[in-house]
């Protein structure tokens, strides 16, 4: 079919019939979803898109005029309608290399996992163009990848691609929100789709699990909060933001991956965007040593190298400071002192005040007295602070044997002493609550992920021991997890660290092979007064046995506080290990589990036992 624009222009039929055959034709051109919207101005958004500016939530990235973002335009003539298309990417890697101690990863976000996507686009709409002028030689188009004015969402919302979610992001019902967007403006008035009806419900999973918060309400964010943005920026970062940014290189997809919508979806169609194991997870000190012309040439082809080395190179920095990498130590000290760039030097100072010990001290101390920028300077002196009370450690460990020594004579005189490394519930004579647990000052908390056939548990340990247990990976449950940490811990960060954790590990994986029935896991649990009296007759459930909210209730002597009970138990911080599944209903009903029905009926089972009783 061929045809041409003008006065006496085609019927409306030969457009929806050429639409038609574009949609078939899509998938040869690397098109996985092609829509078709009207030209006409967005309206709405224009207001949304001007309180978005006067609240500060811009990243600055955007089109400063906000009429061209919301009205379509065409050199010379009048736009008629848009093409949007989607490209979906994986959100998967096969074998994936691990972080090991000195010689720890970053991460890429998915986004950049493959061949910049830019490319991939331009590729694919330049098919869809040159497919159109084949049977309209003088239709106006043009196109847009990213960079254009318009905003991508808007237009693939409207074209029938998917919906807005509270995330932000436009999620198909087929691809989930692992899609690159692109829009064709054009001359042709193709009919257009209807919009997508879906949408995200009552789940606010994303805005929960943000790490820095920058989801501030449904489809609204801060971008200036965003770790997605941050990671792109070039100068300095506050503690809070490098903490939370982790290990994380470039983007961040952490409500992405929280989202139902993308359950179990991860697309592996287009060769080019599947992800080199090197590049997404790259080791991190070899970054620190690349010039320009070997971060282009490692980093060049991906979506990640558009802002330069300057960000990346920041970025592992953090990284290593967030590992407590011991063996980065020379690196960052050489970055500190030698480094030209501001940015990578005072970064530095605050990774080796994150790791410690007497190399990186002695390397700040250098720093200080030849360091000039006044930033820089700043961060040095807050490492410092840090990392100079170390020097006392000799008066620190002859005060703990004074302490120890004391504890000694406090035993043989037959007073109940805890021991290092046992719960910190004090177990107090019967009728007597046991003070609540103190919010113990610690530079960090260690955690790691044990895969079970109920799916993944974050562990997370203290210095003192075990102090909470998480249904669902690090990364789901990090909101929860920094929350926790607000809390409990003085809202210090986690540091992942296997070591540390391995008799944790070791005991959970013997306990769902049916081969360990008493934990020996030394607990460090921080709730009040009251949870932790009932946290302490959890731990008295023998393992095979239920019991009910009233019979601990009874076992605390506060037998009316049943409900409190349930509330309690509810809290508890490290299930499983403290088996608050073992308590149901009065009724035998299973009642409601932190983890959900179905596995406290799996830990039920496993343990043998299963009453033939009502909701069983």
């Amino acid at each position: 079919m061929t045809s041409r624009l003008g006065a006496y222009a085609p019927s409306s039929s030969v457009w929806e019939e050429l639409k038609e055959e574009l949609k078939r034709a899509a998938p040869s051109m690397g098109i996985d979803d092609i829509g078709f919207a009207s030209a006409d101005p967005f309206v709405s958004l224009k207001s949304i898109l001007q309180k978005h500016r006067d609240k500060g939530y811009e990243s600055g990235f955007e089109e400063p005029d906000l009429d061209k973002r919301v009205t379509p335009s065409l050199p010379g003539t009048t736009p008629a309608s848009i093409i949007a298309i989607a490209v979906a990417y994986p959100s998967k890697m096969s074998n994936p290399p691990k972080s090991e101690p000195g010689k720890y990863r970053g991460i890429m976000a998915r986004s950049a996992w493959g061949r910049d996507y830019h490319h991939v686009l331009r590729e694919a709409m330049a098919k869809l163009e040159a497919f159109i002028r084949e049977r309209v030689p003088d239709a106006v188009l043009e196109s847009m990848v990213d960079t254009g004015a318009l905003v991508d969402r808007a237009v693939s919302q409207r074209a029938g691609i998917g919906f807005s979610a509270k995330n932000c992001a436009i999620i198909s019902p087929k691809y989930g929100s692992w899609i690159y967007l692109g829009e064709m403006v054009t001359s042709i008035p193709f009919p257009p789709d209807s919009p997508v009806t879906e949408d995200c419900g009552e789940c606010t999973k994303c805005i929960d699990a943000c790490p820095t918060g920058a989801l501030v309400g449904p489809g609204q964010l801060n971008a200036q909060r965003c770790v997605s943005f941050l990671t792109q920026t070039k100068g300095f970062l506050d503690e809070e933001v490098m903490r939370k940014i982790g290990n994380r290189l470039y983007g961040c997809d952490t409500c992405q991956i929280v989202c139902p919508k993308n359950k179990g979806l991860n697309w592996t169609q287009h060769e080019e965007l599947q992800p080199d194991p090197e590049k997404a997870k790259p080791l991190l000190l070899p970054i620190l040593d690349m010039s320009n012309r070997e971060f282009k040439e490692t980093f060049g082809d991906t979506s990640a190298a558009w802002r330069g080395r300057k960000p990346i190179q920041r970025n592992a920095v953090i990284a290593l400071g967030n590992f407590k990498d011991a063996s980065a130590v020379p690196k960052l000290s050489e970055v500190l002192l030698k480094d030209p760039r501001p940015e990578l030097r005072g970064t530095a100072a605050w990774a080796l005040g994150r790791i410690g010990g007497e190399e990186a001290l002695n390397n700040l101390e250098k720093g200080m007295k030849s360091e000039q920028d006044h930033k820089v300077r700043n961060m040095l002196t807050q490492a410092l602070n840090k990392l100079q009370p170390e020097t006392k450690a000799v008066a620190e460990t002859e005060k703990q044997e004074g302490v120890q020594h004391s504890s000694q004579q406090s035993e043989e005189a037959g007073q109940d002493v805890q021991s290092p490394g046992t719960s910190s519930v004090n177990i107090a004579p019967k009728g007597v609550e046991p003070m609540a647990a103190p919010t113990i000052e610690s530079d960090v908390l260690y955690y790691n992920e044990v895969h079970t056939p109920i799916g993944t548990l974050t562990v997370v340990a203290s210095d003192l021991g075990l102090c909470l247990i998480e249904f669902g990976t690090f990364t789901v449950k990090e909101a929860v997890l920094q929350q926790w940490s607000r809390t409990w811990a003085g809202g210090v960060g986690y540091e992942r660290n296997e070591e540390r954790l391995a008799d944790v590990t070791s005991q959970i994986k013997q306990y769902f092979e049916g081969t360990l029935k008493e934990f020996t896991i030394p607990l460090d649990m921080r709730g009040t007064q009251f949870q932790l009296q009932v946290w302490e007759a959890l731990k008295e459930i023998p393992y095979g046995e239920i019991c009910s909210y009233k019979d601990i209730a009874d076992a605390i002597e506060r037998p009316k506080a049943v409900r409190a009970v349930g509330g309690a138990n509810n809290k508890n911080p490290v299930p499983i290990i403290v088996p608050c599944h073992r308590v149901i209903g009065m009724d035998g009903t299973l009642v409601g589990y932190g983890g959900g029905l179905e596995i406290k009926r799996s830990l039920l089972t496993l343990e043998g036992y299963l009453p033939d009783r009502k909701g069983l």
